[in-house]
């Protein structure tokens, strides 16, 4: 047996335990294209085929995968299962939810949800729009946000993060009104604030470096449209200070949420230049770049989960420094996969996350 049919038929089995679709069909596609992402670590749909073992011809294969991102999935049904349980894993913690666009595809913006974990995000909810990089509207930001919090269980805490794209009194105001949420996001040193006897922009407080300075319960903006606490963080490694707007009372608690902001970044690394590449997928279509994300999602999952197991199964050392863990989780379950190939090793696919602490109890 072929790496490529190892691969293959360990996805498809547990894929077609996992879910049901209205046809059969549809899951053994989206099998393929997981296997073919991992394997090529290439989104393009003809270099994802060209690792599917089957007798049919690869343009086929390819063909097979074109149709099953253009029909008409339901991105949120097919993919919730999986963003739910994820969810739940982490539900004993506070779910720090993250914010943040990318480029992907042909003039697309991907704008996704994701939640910490470690120092990588996982993708829970989704947007893809037509667009360049740059700002979207809060009207899209809270569409984005109305997509996983059917997801979150009853009484979970939440911390939202974001930079300064996600400062828009409307999204603000919608987090305000219909969930109980703590966030921290960044805002402008232009931004007004209106405090009992001035109304100024954050550039004209004065700040010192190495400090955090803290105006609580301000107007924000010229208008007041809403109150919230306004930081002002010169951390010493930063050239210039920080803007933070909060409705968490401890400032340096708040800040130190936002440190962890950048960790989406790394999700998008990983699904692109690091991983998969799927901003060369060439799909311009953001229903079927959406669709296409469903199995780069899934195999994302799979990375993560087997980068985990790869440290309590005390293996980290094959594929990487024997003194310390110096790849991400996501990098581990890679180099993993192929190790195992090599050495003819056993693995499984599992797209059921389980953080680290689960999986050392089980054990």
């Amino acid at each position: 047996m072929t790496d490529r049919d190892k691969v293959y038929t360990k996805v498809k089995k547990t894929i077609k335990q996992m879910m049901k679709l209205d046809h059969q069909g549809q899951v053994v596609t989206l099998a393929m294209m997981i296997s073919g992402i991992v394997m090529s670590r290439n989104a393009q749909l003809s270099a994802m085929s060209s690792e599917i073992p089957t007798k049919t011809k690869e343009k086929s294969v390819e063909m097979r995968m074109r149709r099953w991102v253009k029909n008409d999935l339901d991105v949120e049904a097919v993919y919730m299962p999986f963003a739910r349980q994820i969810l739940e894993a982490l539900s004993h913690l506070p779910l720090v939810l993250v914010m943040d666009g990318s480029q992907a595809g042909r003039s697309c913006m991907v704008l996704m949800v994701g939640v910490l974990y470690q120092k990588r995000a996982l993708p829970i909810a989704w947007l893809v729009y037509k667009g360049k990089k740059g700002h979207a509207s809060a009207e899209r930001h809270i569409q984005a946000l109305e997509k996983m919090r059917p997801l979150l269980q009853k009484g979970s805490e939440v911390v939202l993060l974001g930079d300064a794209e996600y400062d828009t009194t409307e999204m603000i105001a919608w987090v305000e009104e219909n969930t109980t949420w703590q966030y921290v996001l960044r805002t402008s040193p232009q931004i007004y604030v209106q405090t009992a006897d001035k109304n100024q922009p954050l550039r004209d407080y004065p700040l010192e470096k190495g400090k955090v300075f803290c105006l609580k319960n301000v107007g924000f903006t010229q208008t007041s449209a809403l109150t919230l606490h306004v930081i002002c963080w010169w951390g010493t490694r930063y050239e210039e200070p920080i803007f933070l707007i909060t409705n968490i009372d401890n400032p340096y608690e708040a800040c130190r949420y936002y440190r962890r902001r950048f960790r989406i970044e790394t999700f998008f690394s990983d699904q692109k230049s690091r991983g998969f590449h799927i901003h060369k997928s060439h799909l311009a279509d953001p229903a079927r770049l959406s669709r296409l994300l469903i199995a780069a999602c899934l195999a994302y999952i799979w990375m993560i989960t087997q980068g985990l197991r790869v440290i309590t199964e005390g293996n980290s050392s094959l594929i990487d420094r024997t003194d310390r863990i110096d790849k991400s989780l996501f990098r581990l379950g890679l180099d993993w996969i192929k190790y195992a190939l090599k050495y003819r090793l056993d693995f499984q696919p599992s797209f059921h996350f389980q953080p680290l602490d689960a999986i050392i109890h089980v054990r």
